[in-house]
């Protein structure tokens, strides 16, 4: 059967239900008719252009991209994939096609298959949303990886420290010369690697000017699958508070300078023994939303946001009661019930005896960074909901290719627990041949920031599927120059079976199932360089069934197609593995031996054998509708080298040996020699 006879219906059994954008073509000169279009094509091109060219159908920009590519797969004989965008329905979409050339006998054809590309957009959200917040902030945030080197810092903190980032990104953040506590610093980094967060730490940095200036700290730990990753930092400076602080502690009569000097840094609420407060700054009314009036006389508990227990005060109180400083966030709320939320000093001052007196309670509003963690745990949240709940199967390695987390969707396919996969190599799981491709990738990893690779897995019941994997590569925090590599893989199995069945029916003959005069084609240089690399030759058997036509003529076309299968399986029968048995068309077969012998007299002694085989095995022929066939086959025989060095001078020679054969006796065999041109 040939292409001629490829009817819509065997088209729409395998493209009918495809979203995919699929045509089936026939060259035409230099241009391409269209023959069959699935439905997503007819409701992209409708179906008037069935029967019309590329050229005519579409504008000349568009043709003229469609047709390089076709002419580029028509010439290579090779699959060609190619990726452009389209304005359709008010809107830009990015597709791949895929060309397949297909050929039979004296007429070419191509199937295009067009995808649009889908983009992995709600992935890449988490990554894009978290450097918006890095980076759009008043406060000096910088992420430190889980082996203390500096990876990223914001604008406002390169300011502070007159940093140039390129110079100290991934440098150990503890040697570099604007850390003036080192050890305090590495304490904190090292709770923080625990997973767990620490807030208000006061730490003490060197600014451009090699000036002091005091931070009070924030590190949280960024999590994935459990570990730490990344310590996020946020810092808030509180140099003029404590500047001012100190100056309290060394000034008997320093309150009031200390409420002037600090009010345009803090909220300021005094309060006695009981809570009641006493006096304000003008900030902690601008803050809270109160007059003066309504807040002197009153309790702190005005302010009480219900956030904190009771028991949360009582420790405080006892603790300042003692004479003690306390630090740590409190969240109050303003005269209309908005929550703030404050880095809070409370500081008991003692009168002349030592005793106790009043509170002086130091606010400092961290509400925008408290709102900035929130934001960055729901995202941490939202992402894994989402690779935990998608069909999609997603899969992160570091640049080594060892798995570092696993999506729902990819251990159920692969039917592998979690711990399983995690810390393995991602090749584990391919075939031999994916392997080599995935290897291949990794090695050009630094050029193929993001790529598209066709990869064959294997589950853990030894299923084999074929995926479309979709990867890209990210800064991974984890050591020097390291990466990340996330990738989303859909399952394209049944795609590729299509495609393998179109394969083998562009190079097997149709009625045989043997290779055709195409196939041959392409492997026989490939032969040829096995033949030279070990010294030997091959034979190109011409092989052409005697008085065939007889069979068509007197028992049908029904029992000569099956005639000519048995004869095809006849000469397979007769020959060795390594050899090929090809089908020409008609009843015209060749047969290519490899792995002879150079030497002439033991080669002819070896073709002689097979010779033999094949007479033999037609002599006891095969019943077709009860009647018994025993064929006869005439062959001509030429060598390579002697008799040419390529495939097309040695068919002509041994066809011009089978033809001496015809004109003499049939049933025969000869081997070409210099008399016969």
């Amino acid at each position: 059967m040939s292409l001629q006879g490829f009817s819509k219906v065997q088209f729409n059994i395998l493209f009918e239900n495809s979203k995919d954008f699929v045509f089936f073509m026939e060259k035409d000169g230099e241009d391409y008719r269209y023959i069959h279009l699935n439905p997503s094509s007819i409701q992209l091109l409708s179906d008037k252009v069935i029967g019309q060219t590329i050229r005519h159908s579409l504008e000349p920009r568009d043709s003229q991209r469609i047709l390089e590519n076709y002419r580029r797969a028509v010439e290579t004989k090779e699959q060609v994939c190619y990726r452009d965008y389209i304005y359709f329905r008010a809107e830009v979409k990015k597709y791949e096609t895929t060309v397949i050339p297909i050929f039979d006998e004296e007429r070419t054809f191509v199937l295009a298959i067009t995808k649009e590309i889908a983009f992995d957009r709600d992935l890449e959200d988490k990554y894009l949303f978290m450097r918006s917040i890095f980076f759009n902030t008043f406060l000096s945030t910088v992420l430190i990886s889980h082996d203390g080197r500096l990876l990223e810092a914001n604008p406002q903190f390169i300011e502070d420290f007159n940093l140039d980032i390129e110079e100290v990104r991934l440098k150990n953040l503890l040697e570099l010369p604007f850390i003036a506590n080192v050890k305090q610093l590495k304490r904190y980094l090292d709770v923080a690697y625990t997973g767990k967060g620490l807030n208000s730490k006061l730490l003490t940095f060197i600014d451009k000017d090699n000036r002091k200036r005091n931070f009070t700290t924030t590190f949280s730990p960024l999590l994935q699958e459990e570990k730490v990753e990344a310590v996020f930092i946020i810092l808030q400076e509180v140099t003029q508070y404590m500047q001012q602080e100190k100056e309290l502690q060394s000034t008997s009569n320093g309150l009031s300078n200390f409420q002037y000097a600090i009010n345009s840094v803090a909220e300021i609420a005094i309060t006695d023994l009981d809570g009641i407060i006493l006096e304000v700054n003008d900030r902690f009314l601008d803050q809270m939303s109160f007059t003066r009036g309504e807040l002197i006389g009153k309790t702190l508990e005005l302010i009480d946001s219900r956030t904190h227990s009771k028991e949360f005060f009582e420790n405080i109180y006892k603790s300042v009661r003692k004479g003690k400083i306390w630090r740590g966030e409190i969240c109050n709320r303003t005269k209309y019930g908005i929550p703030i939320w404050a880095d809070t000093t409370i500081i008991p001052y003692f009168d002349e005896d030592g005793e106790v007196q009043q509170y002086i309670n130091v606010f400092y509003n961290i509400t925008e960074k408290k709102r900035m963690m929130t934001e960055l745990r729901n995202t941490e949240h939202i992402f894994k909901l989402i690779t935990e709940n998608t069909n999609d199967l997603i899969v992160i390695t570091n640049e080594d290719g060892i798995i570092l987390y696993a999506s729902t969707a990819y251990t159920r396919r692969l039917g592998f627990e979690k711990d399983e996969l995690l810390g393995q190599f991602y090749t584990q799981v391919l075939t031999v041949e994916s392997k080599e491709i995935w290897n291949t990738e990794l090695q050009n990893i630094e050029d193929n920031k993001r790529s598209k690779v066709e990869l064959r897995h294997q589950s853990k019941n030894g299923e084999l599927f074929w995926t479309e994997c979709n990867y890209t590569v990210v800064n991974g925090y984890l050591r020097n120059h390291g990466n990340q590599i996330i990738m989303v893989a859909r399952e394209i199995t049944e795609r590729k079976e299509i495609e393998d069945q179109l394969f083998f029916l562009a190079f097997h003959d149709s009625l045989t199932q043997l290779p055709n005069r195409r196939y041959l084609q392409k492997e026989f240089p490939l032969l040829i360089q096995d033949a030279n690399r070990t010294s030997g030759s091959i034979a190109v058997l011409y092989v052409d069934g005697d008085n065939f036509k007889t069979v068509n003529d007197e028992f049908g076309h029904d029992v000569g197609d099956e005639f000519i299968i048995q004869f095809g399986k006849a000469l397979s029968r007769s020959v060795r593995g390594n050899d090929l048995v090809v089908r020409m068309g008609g009843d015209e077969f060749v047969i290519i031996l490899m792995g002879l012998v150079g030497d002439v007299i033991k080669r002819k002694e070896q073709v002689n054998l097979i010779v033999e085989r094949i007479n033999e095995n037609l002599l006891k022929g095969w019943y077709i509708s009860n009647c018994l066939f025993t064929p006869t086959a005439s062959i001509g025989i030429a060598f390579y080298p002697e008799h040419g060095h390529n495939l097309e001078l040695l068919l002509e020679r041994s066809d011009k040996a089978l033809y001496d054969v015809k004109m003499t006796s049939k049933n025969n065999f000869h081997f070409y020699t210099a008399e016969l041109s």
